[in-house]
């Protein structure tokens, strides 16, 4: 195979796996701000060791209603 036709089935391949990390379980909930978050891990590394303080400059930043995963 060339090197272009390899090329383009890694990507096709790395495009699957992204959108498959990325789908939940849950449906998100149009009209509320979403956190971005990290494959498998969603904002637990965000978070940190002081949530509520995460939190509320998400708030701040975003609203008082908004959703994490």
């Amino acid at each position: 195979m060339s090197s272009t036709v390899i090329s383009s089935v890694l990507l096709l391949m790395a495009i699957a796996l992204i959108r498959y990390l990325f789908q939940t379980e849950q449906p998100k909930i149009t009209g509320i701000p979403e956190i971005p978050g990290w494959p498998i891990v969603g904002n637990l590394l965000q978070l940190g060791s002081d949530h509520a303080a995460v939190c509320m400059k998400w708030a701040e930043k975003y609203g008082p209603v908004f959703q994490v995963r």
